[in-house]
């Protein structure tokens, strides 16, 4: 273990994969993490996929570049293009985690699953597909597209968040043993969603602090936390949103903005504040 613990990065299109932060930093502790948050391009989930896949291979430049030891991918839409089209991973010195993959690993072949995601997602199938290997009978999947830019907006509660969860759940009520939050945003919604839907909610995360825990053998370390984040888009509007959810962390974060498209096309890394 190095003396300032693991790099850990994270990437996704705005604050949905702070639910995966979160719940890296509360098992891990005291390691350097580094979240990128193209919030300039989200929402990803109704993007074109040639876009997506362009702006992945920035994203993973970028962290190339860092040197981080693991990245772990926070967004399913871009895991599902990473899976679906097998993307050189060796190309880069860091190990990449599925988050897809190791999400899925708490379904058991007897259950009865409904998958919540992006439309990208939802037509990639990349859930689908493996939830089959595993022999699942009984499936169905949701495109909920108004879910992320709700959640972007900061409308976590209250009755925009009801009337809006009520229109994509309301024939799916106790119909299922597990719904499967496939997007990293989704967690911010969860108690919502299992109370329209009467079924046990799976946050992919969970799968991930396996994952590092027992096949990356992250240590779990003291002392005080910090991250940090480099924002494409809005920096204001994430550092409000950021406060919000992380607010039963304590840690100090350090907010930088970034120019994917200037730091691949001249290959050095430009910041402003």
């Amino acid at each position: 273990m190095l003396p300032m613990g693991m790099k850990i990065g994270f990437f996704d299109s705005g604050i949905g994969g702070l639910t995966v932060l979160k719940n890296v930093m509360k098992n891990f502790g005291n390691h350097q993490y580094f979240y990128l948050a193209d919030n300039l391009n989200v929402p990803y989930g109704s993007k074109p996929i040639s876009f997506l896949k362009e702006n992945l291979e920035k994203i993973m430049y970028f962290y190339n570049l860092l040197h981080v030891d693991v990245l772990i991918s926070a967004c399913n839409t871009t895991d599902s293009i990473v899976l679906k089209n097998n993307i050189a991973l060796n190309n880069y010195d860091f190990v990449y985690v599925s988050i897809i993959k190791n999400g899925i690993k708490s379904i058991k072949k007897e259950d009865s699953v409904l998958l919540l995601g992006t439309e990208n997602t939802i037509k990639l199938g990349v859930y689908k597909n493996l939830l089959f290997e595993k022999g699942i009978k009984k499936f169905d999947e949701l495109a909920c597209p108004l879910f992320v830019p709700l959640i972007e907006e900061g409308y976590w509660y209250g009755q925009m968040a009801d009337s809006i969860l009520r229109f994509y759940l309301r024939d799916f009520r106790a119909k299922y043993d597990k719904v499967l939050l496939g997007c990293t945003h989704y967690p911010i919604l969860e108690e919502q969603i299992e109370r329209y839907t009467e079924a046990l909610t799976i946050d992919p995360s969970d799968g991930i602090v396996d994952f590092l825990n027992e096949e990356i053998k992250v240590e779990k370390r003291i002392g005080s936390l910090s991250v940090n984040y480099y924002i494409t888009g809005n920096i204001e509007k994430f550092k409000y949103l950021s406060k919000l959810f992380m607010k039963d962390i304590s840690y100090v974060p350090n907010f930088k903005k970034i120019d994917l498209n200037k730091l691949y096309e001249k290959q050095s890394i430009l910041f402003t504040k």
